[in-house]
């Protein structure tokens, strides 16, 4: 038999497992931060660029912990709504008389509830595929400033490796005009090295972006696809009827009608035996009275006779 209990390991486990691998993520940054500070801050010093440097690379580690602080949150919310989810899911399998009073109306699960029963009450059809797209449009709708992090998060780098080599690229024609002049090749060397570490950072950037990205899409789908599985298998059932719920409602009446008619005639039979088992006591305790009634005459007789009493007849 299916249970609902499997919306609730399934989905919490999921949205569980993101979260936890973006804190193995950050531990594992921190300790290579650690461990390598020397190397990693030799790669993002850039001489008289540094500071062009450290504002382009900050620019994307600004743009990637923002975007990454977002699908934090909206992780912590889809948990929160397959709890939610769950609850329902439970109220509805015990008949409760209002599931949805004691949870937040604002949920995604409560909301498809009492669209569906107030579409109900409207006797109007009700298109659970038209619900379930304008969920997932709403729901897509709240993921554009992720989805827009995650399309500019490289093309940033780009930026920052473009304005280097155009720095790199002004020092090496200033050498060109003064060959005897090497001052200009720090500038090169200087935007030729911030060029490297914008390019680095946005592409490890994005590639762990992204991934936790798709891992986001995966939750949301799964949350989704609860809702509907909850919608077909609970929601529906209890609120509306439709023909063929109707046929079988009247086809498990029609049973239960035929199963009751048998028990009545059963019932029927039993009281037949028990009226037929009265009447043959009655008859046999008549026979027995009028059995009594004789022997009693009888012994007034034999009384009557020993005492040699007068006769009731000759008395009167």
């Amino acid at each position: 038999m299916y249970k609902a209990s499997s919306h609730k390991v399934l989905g919490s486990a999921g949205v569980r497992s993101v979260l936890f691998q973006m804190l193995i993520f950050v531990l594992l940054v921190a300790t290579l931060l650690l461990m390598q500070k020397k190397s990693l801050f030799s790669l993002y010093e850039a001489g008289e660029l540094s500071r062009m440097g450290i504002m382009l690379n900050g620019l994307i580690l600004t743009l990637f912990v923002f975007g990454l602080f977002r699908i934090m949150m909206v992780l912590m919310r889809y948990a929160r709504e397959q709890e939610i989810i769950n609850q329902l899911t439970e109220n509805l399998r015990d008949k409760v008389t209002r599931p949805a009073s004691s949870l937040p109306g604002s949920a995604l699960a409560v909301v498809r509830y009492e669209k569906i029963r107030w579409i109900n009450q409207q006797n109007a059809p009700i298109n659970q595929a038209a619900l379930a797209a304008s969920l997932n449009a709403s729901e897509s709708s709240r993921l554009t400033l992720i989805r827009f992090v995650n399309n500019i998060l490289i093309l940033t780098g780009v930026f920052g490796t473009v304005v280097s080599l155009s720095i790199a690229l002004v020092g090496a024609s200033g050498i060109l005009d003064s060959p005897e002049s090497m001052s200009q090749m720090s500038v090169i060397i200087g935007g030729m090295s911030t060029a490297l570490s914008t390019t680095i950072t946005a592409i490890v950037c994005y590639i762990a972006y992204a991934y936790f990205f798709l891992r986001l899409n995966d939750v949301k789908i799964k949350l989704l696809s609860n809702i509907e599985e909850v919608t077909s298998l609970y929601i529906l059932p209890q609120i509306t009827y439709t023909e063929q719920s109707i046929v079988r409602d009247v086809a498990k009446l029609t049973i239960a009608l035929r199963e009751a008619a048998d028990q009545l005639q059963i019932v029927e039979k039993q009281f037949i035996d028990a009226g037929q088992g009265l009447q043959n006591a009655v008859a046999s305790m008549h026979g027995q009275v009028n059995r009594v009634d004789d022997n009693m005459h009888e012994i007034k007789e034999l009384v009557r006779k020993g005492f040699r009493l007068p006769d009731e007849k000759s008395e009167s």
